[in-house]
């Protein structure tokens, strides 16, 4: 789900969960598959049932999300559709993509339309169509000012953005001249992540299979005139850096990229970051480096493909690119490369990039291993106190006793016959505890995982696989836990007697929580 240098995620086959240590996320196989594939929840499950060879024929997903999800797929559809009546109504927008030496083919593939300048023409449109103004704006595609709701986009060329199923999740849209902002994105809504969408993936990924490798490039003309030239498999980013996130979506279909830039400073930069990132998710990267001021669509259309074909051969490696273009002296160069190759962990693409360094620097792979060796523990040693340093977590004993009950389902009728549900202090293990409850003779880690939110799954998940105490002991460390919980509320009894002052109470508190202690309570 994310970039991560320490070992974080987790799998039990035996209690068919995961759980991610490192940002949280823990559930089922189709929760899994819902965040890797961003999916709904019905999208998930036929994808696992189909995986599994089993006919779910026609049943259907009631559950909110994804009925929320399919409404902003229909309506995003239903804006487009507006958009591209718009384009072929425009002049202006027709001659303006014309001169960009978009063809009709182009057109067609990528869905393109046009925003007209109207204050809330789609809105119109879409009230007509019968949605309401809420699902619009969830959709991001109005927003309220001074006068009212308006379009988000008006006056621009729209280039859909689809996910790898072809539903449309969001739109980008360019302007006619030179104003700005020249490029404006969809807000962030439910189907619709920027960091973790590549435009023109829904087209490239067969050709992406097919060639082995992905063409990454920086934006939306660059692509689209990238797959009019014959380079299917490009694709760019929504005008951030590349993530992590994105790279996991790529490398479903390829670990093989070719990135392009200018070959000014700042491309360079870029270059450097994108490699580090692509390293980081055991991904193999090329650079290929235009000449300075073009980019790939106006390089495409001056030179034509055939020259493009030669720059893509001819695209440099990681080592050939940073001797390249390295203004620093030979051993800074040396270490900056393998501070790189240090966080790569795929270990046969580093051996692969140290024998180059080696052979292009002629400094002897020995003396360059020893150097690398020095850098990885050198990373190691400061990534391990932030890995091992332990989160402090209030109401522990409260964590502890759901941990003991998931570890231990036949403890749950002893806990809950002594547990005061409504006096727990954390609110997401009192709404786990009640779920629990409610389950009764039917509790298990599958029961409760079907029932659970994201925040509560994360918890089950955790605890499961992390039980944190020695499941030996859990008699012990149940009974222990109950009497924590039962003197904090004693505790917290006497600290509001002695605020309101009333004596009788205090004393007669203090006498109960000696009781208490002498194991004479039950609660």
């Amino acid at each position: 789900f994310h970039s991560e240098k320490t070992p974080s995620f987790m799998v039990s086959p035996a209690k068919q969960i995961f759980h991610c240590f490192g940002c949280g996320a823990g559930g089922d196989v189709v929760t899994f598959i819902m965040k890797y594939e961003n999916i709904s929840f019905g999208e998930a499950f036929r994808y696992v049932a189909k995986k599994a060879g089993i006919d779910l024929g026609e049943i259907k997903f009631e559950k909110e999300n994804a009925e929320k999800r399919d409404m902003l797929y229909l309506i995003n559809k239903e804006a487009m559709n507006f958009f591209i009546k718009n384009l072929k109504a425009s002049e202006s927008a027709m001659t303006y993509l014309k001169k960009r030496v978009i063809n009709e083919e182009s057109l067609r593939n990528f869905s393109i339309g046009y925003a007209i300048s109207e204050r809330d023409s789609l809105i119109r449109y879409l009230r007509k169509s019968g949605y309401d103004d809420s699902i619009v704006k969830d959709a991001g595609l109005s927003v309220s000012d001074e006068k009212g709701v308006r379009d988000i986009f008006r006056g621009r060329i729209i280039f859909p953005i689809f996910n790898t199923h072809n539903d449309v999740i969001g739109f980008g849209g360019r302007v006619l001249d030179d104003s700005l902002p020249k490029y404006l994105n969809s807000p962030e809504t439910t189907v619709f992540k920027k960091g973790e969408t590549l435009f023109g993936l829904n087209l490239a990924k067969e050709e992406i299979k097919r060639k082995g490798h992905s063409i990454i490039v920086e934006g939306y003309l660059d692509t689209i005139i990238c797959h009019q030239y014959g380079f299917k498999n490009a694709v760019a980013p929504l005008g951030t850096a590349l993530t992590p996130k994105q790279l996991l979506r790529l490398k479903q279909f390829g670990s093989n990229i070719i990135i392009v830039f200018d070959s000014d400073d700042a491309g360079i930069a870029a270059a450097k970051r994108s490699l580090t990132t692509i390293f980081e998710n055991n991904l193999r990267a090329k650079v290929l480096l235009l000449p300075e001021g073009e980019d790939p669509d106006s390089f495409l259309r001056k030179k034509g493909s055939q020259e493009f074909i030669k720059m893509v051969s001819n695209a440099m490696s990681l080592i050939e690119f940073l001797l390249t273009t390295s203004k620093q002296d030979k051993i800074d160069t040396v270490k900056e490369a393998l501070e790189m190759i240090a966080v790569i962990k795929d270990l046969i693409i580093a051996d692969e990039l140290l024998v180059e360094l080696s052979d292009r620097i002629r400094i002897s792979e020995l003396a360059l291993r020893g150097e690398l060796r020095k850098i990885k523990k050198k990373i190691r040693y400061s990534e391990s106190g932030l890995f091992k340093k332990e989160k402090k977590i209030e109401n522990k004993e409260e964590y502890l006793i759901l941990s003991a009950i998931f570890s231990f389902p036949e403890k749950v009728e002893y806990v809950l016959s002594r547990l005061d549900l409504e006096k727990l202090r954390d609110k997401t293990l009192r709404s786990l505890f009640e779920k629990i409850r409610n389950l009764g003779s039917r509790f298990d880690l599958g029961s409760i995982l079907d029932k659970a939110d994201d925040e509560e799954k994360s918890i089950i998940t955790e605890l499961s696989l992390k039980p944190g105490f020695d499941l030996e002991n859990v008699d012990k460390i149940i009974d222990d836990c109950l009497q924590t919980i039962a003197q904090k509320r004693f505790d917290e009894k006497i600290r509001q007697a002695e605020e309101s002052g009333d004596v009788t109470l205090l004393n007669l508190l203090l006498e109960e929580k000696r009781k208490l202690l002498k194991g004479q309570v039950i609660l």
